[in-house]
């Protein structure tokens, strides 16, 4: 009998505490684990009392009573075992409950983000569609387009001034003179024995004038000195005409000459020496009208050295000039 009061004490020791744990299986587990051990550890101590106070009983009786004892309160704290598996599954629970909420955060960042990339291509839409912005940026399209329009019209102006209307030098050929008979004489007289009197000459000139330029022009009457060493020997007057782009046209020119005896003596003593050979030098200008480019008026400068044959003007006067080099000015 007393042998087994022990397991009825601890019985119900054990028994007193596990309706105080399973009356509370939210309760945390250190609590369930420590009240647990709290009644095996008291089952013990009236164990060891009980053999204490009972020396002569059967060492296997305690052991197994100790064994039932520790046994019981094994079984107690499996019956605790529950609280500690609901708290893993809450565990789970929170970690499954935390990953979620950190994939609602990450969720909701992301679609903050998706939401403010929409509301800036929304405002990006809206400035685009905005009148305003569109005013700007036509504006804007319109102005370089002008300033590229104007860079390309002043680039195609500069080919067209290059190619079209740069300058060229025309040339001209003298194709024939024409001397009246008494001229002729009263010339060759005033040149071999010239006397007191002075001698006027007319002579008409019928030349070929070649415009090479891609414009053409109307020349205006022109006016024209004729040199040699220093003295005048000819005023020369050109007739109105046409000079055709690209293409020949015939001038008309007339020449007066006045030699005097002081120049006859000279050109006497001079030509002899230099087989009749002169070189005389041709100045003058005439306007013209370019009535292609809008009816603009210019000034043709023309400076000349004429190379002549004195002798050829009694047998072939149509070859009396011989050669000749000429420089072109062109001014408004």
């Amino acid at each position: 009998a007393q042998v087994h009061r022990p397991n009825t004490l601890s019985l119900r020791l054990t028994t007193a505490s596990l309706p105080t744990a399973m009356a509370s299986p939210r309760s945390e587990p250190k609590n369930a684990e420590a009240a647990a051990a709290t009644g095996s550890a008291e089952a013990m101590h009236d164990l060891e009392a009980a053999a204490m106070a009972s020396p002569r009983s059967e060492p296997k009786n305690g052991e197994a009573a100790a064994a039932v004892g520790s046994a019981k309160a094994m079984h107690d704290l499996e019956a605790q075992k529950p609280p500690r598996t609901i708290t893993g599954s809450t565990r789970a629970s929170d970690e499954s409950s935390s990953s979620d909420s950190s994939n609602d955060s990450y969720g909701a960042s992301g679609g903050d983000t998706l939401d403010a990339d929409e509301s800036n291509g929304k405002a990006e839409n809206a400035s685009v569609s905005d009148p305003k912005t569109a005013a700007k940026r036509s504006w804007r399209i319109g102005r370089i387009t002008c300033c590229l329009s104007c860079c390309s019209f002043a680039f195609i102006l500069s080919i067209l001034f290059v190619v079209f209307l740069r300058p060229r030098e025309p040339e001209w050929e003298v194709q024939k003179l024409v001397i009246p008979p008494a001229a002729l004489n009263n010339c060759i007289q005033a040149i071999m024995s010239p006397s007191g009197e002075s001698v006027k000459v007319d002579i008409d000139a019928f030349v070929d004038f070649s415009n090479p330029n891609y414009i053409g022009a109307e020349a205006d009457a022109g006016r024209f000195v004729v040199t040699w060493e220093g003295h005048e020997l000819a005023s020369v007057t050109t007739e109105r005409g046409w000079a055709a782009a690209r293409s020949h046209s015939q001038v008309t020119a007339h020449s007066t000459s006045i030699i005097t005896p002081e120049l006859g003596n000279l050109l006497m003593e001079t030509l002899p020496g230099r087989n009749y050979l002169m070189q005389v030098h041709v100045k003058g200008e005439l306007d013209a009208t370019v009535k292609s480019l809008f009816g603009l008026k210019v000034k043709v400068g023309l400076d000349c050295v004429v190379d002549a044959s004195v002798l050829l003007i009694m047998s072939d006067p149509d070859k009396l000039v011989t050669g000749h080099k000429c420089t072109y000015d062109v001014s408004l």
